[in-house]
C-alpha cells in the first residue's frame, strides 16, 4: 500500500497526491455540475521530475499550473485503507506509471 494526501474528500479522497514508482502523480476525481455527482474516474497527472510535495495542511500551489492528463482509472478500481484517507494499492497504476 502506498501512502497519500489528499484533498477533498466526498465517499473517497476526490483530489489525491503521491509518489509511485519514484514519480509523483495527482489524481482528480472532480465535481460535474451537470450530473451533479463527481467523476465516476480519476484522472491522472504526472508530475514534473522538479516537483516536491507541499508540507501537510498546505496549500496545493501546483494545482494553478497546467497539468497534462496522462490518463484515466475508475475511482471504483482504487482500493484503498480501511479509512480511506492514508493508504491505498497502486495496482490500478501500473499501465499510466510504469516502472
Amino acid at each position: 500500500m502506498t501512502p497519500f494526501q489528499y484533498g477533498d474528500f466526498y465517499d473517497v479522497p476526490r483530489m489525491i497526491l503521491l509518489c509511485v514508482r519514484g514519480r509523483w502523480v495527482f489524481l482528480q476525481s472532480a465535481f460535474d455540475e451537470e450530473l451533479d455527482d463527481y467523476e465516476a474516474e480519476y484522472s491522472v497527472y504526472r508530475l514534473p521530475s522538479s516537483f516536491r510535495p507541499p508540507p501537510v495542511d498546505s496549500p496545493w500551489g501546483f494545482l494553478d499550473q497546467e497539468l497534462a492528463c496522462v490518463g484515466k482509472i475508475p475511482v471504483r478500481e482504487v482500493q484503498f485503507d480501511e479509512s480511506k484517507r492514508r493508504t491505498l494499492s497502486a495496482k490500478a497504476l501500473d499501465e499510466i506509471v510504469p516502472g
